[in-house]
């Protein structure tokens, strides 16, 4: 009889979000919708995965801050489109070479953001994370405000708020939810609890006649 090979465990990748799914062995797995075509994230890649999925949003604080430091709206507006262009480029002809080609997608586990957050991040870091997306919201709205910034940067401003209140509202949604798991877990315990307490015999003491 041939031994069975052990199968690796799935390696947990900090990714989630609407292109993020996973293949018949529990992989994380980036689906790309211009190649109609998923690739294996590894480790290795997690780090550099987490920048291009996000370069969107990276390069709007950086022409943000490009902005309101030493350049004009405009000029912003033309570095950030370069920017994006220059990512676009490195992340199709660089980046996903690397990765290896998949075919057995599973489009019905989709790693949601709030699944994501629910299972596998700290209660204390998602009450953190909450609070710290919210208070960034109003600094850059009060940072707008002192600052008396032009119709474009008051725009991208605001941009910035609701992505910072997006996120903050996404870690109070999820620490409901793990507030709620960790309930329903008591639940059971006691109730199981209950269930063994049911079924242990009831001693009697008999009385001692002297």
């Amino acid at each position: 009889m041939g031994k069975k090979k052990n199968s690796k465990p799935a390696e947990k990748i900090r990714l989630s979000g609407r292109n993020i799914y996973t293949d018949k062995r529990k992989r994380t797995i980036y689906y790309d919708f211009v190649t109609k075509q998923g690739y294996l994230i590894e480790k290795k890649n997690e780090n550099s995965a987490l920048f291009y999925k996000n370069r969107f949003v990276v390069i709007l604080f950086a022409a943000i801050l490009f902005g309101a430091t030493f350049l004009t709206v405009l000029q912003a507006v033309i570095a950030g489109a370069v920017m994006l262009a220059l990512a676009e480029i490195a992340f199709r002809r660089s980046f996903l070479k690397k990765l290896e080609p998949v075919t057995d997608v599973d489009f019905e586990k989709r790693v949601s953001a709030l699944e994501y957050i629910v299972t596998r991040k700290e209660k204390s870091r998602v009450i953190a994370l909450a609070v710290l997306y919210l208070v960034f919201a109003v600094l850059v709205l009060l940072n707008a405000y002192q600052e008396e910034y032009g119709t474009g940067l008051l725009i991208f401003s605001a941009c910035l708020a609701i992505v910072g209140v997006y996120f903050s509202v996404l870690h109070i949604i999820a620490l409901i939810k793990i507030n709620k798991k960790e309930l329903l877990n008591c639940i059971d315990r006691a109730t199981l609890l209950i269930k063994e307490g049911d079924k242990k015999p009831l001693l009697h003491a008999h009385p001692v006649y002297a």
